[in-house]
């Protein structure tokens, strides 16, 4: 039986949830997979994986690109 487990969104000053639903729905999936802990796989491990991980708390980095920049642009951005 799969357990479901929350996932707590956290926009931070400057970042916002990626607006691309396929690729947020992808993110879910995964995070659903490995019961709340970052799917991608980072470059250097930072403190712990649970999703928010350290990486984006701490360092401004979201290696999976759940959260993206306010000022990035994106497809769904662009007429």
């Amino acid at each position: 039986m799969e357990e479901n487990r929350k996932i707590d969104i956290v926009e931070k000053k400057g970042w916002k949830l990626n607006p691309d639903e396929k690729v947020v729905n992808a993110i879910f999936r995964g995070l659903a997979r490995t019961g709340g802990h970052c799917p991608c796989v980072h470059p250097e491990r930072m403190g712990h994986d649970q999703c928010p991980c350290s990486a984006y708390l701490q360092a401004d980095i979201c290696y999976c690109n759940l959260y993206v920049k306010e000022n990035e642009t994106h497809k769904e951005d662009t007429p």
